[in-house]
């Protein structure tokens, strides 16, 4: 299975920009509860973040990782958004 079979989208914003948009196989990223990981297909789901280190596998081949302050993840129908107070 070619790698843009298992791609999803995904927007990552901050109050002052867009941080990231594009096509992604996994997201990892710290819940209030815990690290969750979010592939394609994945069940209706809207999660509190806490502060911590969130990666990308990019479909395109290759991670991102970078650090984020508290925010909310969304994910439905293939599209995830990741609302963050702050991304360094």
């Amino acid at each position: 299975m070619a790698s843009s079979d298992k791609a999803y989208s995904i927007e990552i914003v901050t109050p002052r920009k867009q941080f990231f948009a594009g096509e992604v196989t996994s997201v990892l990223a710290p819940g209030q509860d815990g690290l969750f990981q979010v592939l394609k297909n994945h069940a209706p789901l809207l999660a509190a973040l806490k502060g911590g280190q969130v990666k990308l596998e990019l479909a395109g081949g290759g991670n991102q990782n970078f650090t984020i302050a508290d925010g909310f993840f969304e994910v439905s129908d293939n599209k995830a958004i990741l609302l963050a107070e702050d991304i360094s």
